[in-house]
């Protein structure tokens, strides 16, 4: 199979993830490129301050796994993060089978209607519509929930709308921004 995937001519679903700390990051999304699955981290039993002072925001989480991951396989190309409410975030550490541009690239998952796009920007060309928040009034801190509450605030406000590019901010406001596909003329 060849998936041909050019700016502004491809899938609404396909983004470019953020090479963190060396690693392609890819949450709420998987891996276009081949690849091979050489080592998983969770957070089962960690003493790390960040994860416990943030309440488990996105932020520490991710950069524990990372950390922990790059202990476990330091050749390893990326990882596929998992986020559980009030359980074990986990990463699954991968190899891609070979070096490509392609291995930035990931299929995103899309979530009541929303095409979610987290350390990541969609391929396609975009426009802006609106930023929203839950303005510190979520109660939970934790990846999920807060994904959740965004959807639901972009439901309501933008009920149109195509795809969420989440900002998380560690000790910040979390947001999103709302942005339509434009259109190939």
């Amino acid at each position: 199979m060849i998936l041909i995937v050019s700016k502004g001519y491809g899938q609404e679903n396909i983004g470019v993830v953020n090479k963190i700390q060396g690693f392609y990051i890819f949450t709420d999304s998987q891996p276009i490129a081949g690849y091979e699955v050489v080592g998983e981290v969770s957070t089962a039993g960690h003493d790390d301050s960040g994860i416990s002072k943030s309440k488990g925001q996105y932020q520490p989480v991710r950069d524990f796994l990372i950390k922990a991951a790059r202990k476990v396989n330091y050749t390893a190309d990326g990882l596929i993060l998992s986020f559980v409410n009030d359980g074990d975030d986990k990463a699954v550490i991968i190899k891609f089978k070979e070096n490509s541009e392609k291995n930035s690239h990931s299929k995103v998952n899309q979530f009541q209607g929303v095409y979610i796009f987290t350390d990541s920007e969609p391929m396609n060309e975009t426009e802006y519509i609106t930023t929203i928040s839950d303005r510190g009034k979520s109660n939970s801190f934790q990846y999920h929930a807060l994904k959740e509450k965004l959807i639901s605030i972009c439901r309501k406000e933008q009920p149109n709308a195509k795809a969420l590019v989440l900002k998380l901010i560690y000790g910040g406001t979390d947001s999103g921004d709302v942005v339509r596909f434009k259109t190939k003329e």
